[in-house]
């Protein structure tokens, strides 16, 4: 049967075009169309890394994903090679002291420009405001459904079509129920690497950062840490350990962040430098007690939950039972988590689909079938991770659908 494409792919975003672009490479002559819902293809990754698109990482581990993408190992050794890739596109790339990579511009339309230039350069047809609803059909012969009515037919798919997080956000529901009836499991979407929203947050702590150990503690007894700087805002904690920490938050369960606000000195070298203060400030204000040590808001927070009349004492005043409240509660500073921010400010979804081939991302239920980027069940921390695993998996479905039309010939 004649059909539009022979590899269809719904979605022109991170994953959708470096599909385009493997497939092409490995299959050439391979006729390609990406549907993207929005005006213009690409828009979500503008918005990445403050709009210089952090696209990966030097650090690239199996660790710094979840645990569902271990079973994906493969795909992110074999497509692992950001640099060149996009070297082979005509973007150079750059590190920061961390290991965040870069474009060298510094500037996320950059890397958009060479995706877009390389997938069409291949011969892809990229049709934008083509908001795709169902899926219809089998391998060989699949019928792709859009929201106005048009109707467009291929022998292999590709669904590279994103998750909920963020302002270019889009949930997908009647194309994932269409999935579904074709028996693909999802796990719920749930908004990651965002911000966690807290009960009881003082309020002279809002706009203040201060770096700590941080500890996501859930209720049924895990415990994830990350270190770095943490930012308090109106009723919500953030900054890339907490967004991190995030991942592992279901956003109902009972949950406690607790902060280390010293992590490199024990609870007894913070009293000794209390208690060096009090000798050499006796009369200053008490609420000034830990100037030396923490952000002034912070130690105000800690000196008021210990003294509740510190506004009104003097540094000589302490006692040395509150010395020890005080230094025990700047190595232990807990917030009990309420929730988690909404999907317009996440940076990514956990959840997606689940079961799917190791290696080439085809469904196990619907052969000719793939899944890549945001929609598959892998998430990883901040820092480039998620544009890797963007890139790899588009480069791997991309590929194996190719392999399979050779195949077929």
């Amino acid at each position: 049967m004649r059909t539009d494409a022979d590899i269809l792919i719904i979605g022109a975003g991170a994953s959708g075009m470096a599909a385009a672009i493997q497939a092409a490479k490995d299959c050439p002559g391979v006729k390609i169309i990406l549907l993207e819902r929005a005006d213009r293809p690409g828009k979500k990754l503008l918005t990445t890394g403050n709009g210089r698109c952090n696209l990966s990482n030097r650090d690239i581990d199996i660790s710094c994903y979840n645990h569902a993408a271990e079973r994906f190992s493969q795909v992110l050794d074999s497509y692992g090679d950001d640099t060149a890739f996009f070297r082979s596109l005509g973007l150079i790339t750059r590190e920061d002291a961390e290991g965040r990579v870069y474009p060298l511009s510094g500037q996320a339309s950059s890397v958009l420009d060479v995706l877009r230039f390389a997938a069409s350069s291949s011969g892809a047809e990229i049709i934008c405001s083509a908001d795709v609803t169902g899926i219809e059909g089998k391998e060989g012969c699949f019928t792709v459904l859009a929201a106005d009515g048009r109707r467009f037919t291929a022998g292999k798919v590709i669904a590279a079509v994103g998750s909920p997080a963020g302002a270019h956000g889009y949930d997908n529901k009647q194309l994932i129920a269409s999935f579904q009836e074709k028996g693909i499991r999802f796990r719920p979407f749930s908004p990651a690497l965002v911000q966690l929203t807290v009960s009881g947050l003082p309020a002279q702590l809002k706009g203040t950062r201060a770096v700590a150990d941080t500890a996501l503690e859930l209720e049924d007894g895990r415990i994830f840490g990350e270190k770095g700087e943490v930012q308090f805002g109106d009723g919500y904690v953030s900054g890339i350990c907490v967004m991190d920490l995030s991942r592992e938050y279901d956003g109902e369960a009972d949950a406690v962040i607790a902060l280390d606000f010293c992590p490199g000195l024990t609870a007894e070298e913070i009293a000794e430098s209390i208690d060096a203060a009090k000798t050499a400030r006796a009369e200053s204000p008490a609420s000034n007690a830990l100037a030396g040590i923490v952000p002034k808001a912070v130690g105000e927070t800690v000196l008021k939950q210990v003294c509740k009349d510190v506004f009104r004492r003097k540094t000589g005043s302490l006692t040395a039972e509150e010395i020890g409240s005080i230094a025990k509660l700047i190595k232990r500073f807990t917030l009990s988590v309420s929730g988690k921010g909404p999907l317009k400010n996440a940076q990514i979804c956990t959840g997606g689909t689940e079961e799917l081939n190791g290696t080439t991302l085809e469904s196990a239920e619907c052969r000719g079938l793939y899944f890549c980027g945001e929609i598959v069940d892998v998430d990883g921390k901040c820092g480039g991770y998620n544009l890797h695993w963007a890139w790899a998996s588009g480069r791997a479905a991309g590929a194996a659908a190719a392999e399979a039309l050779r195949a077929e010939k």
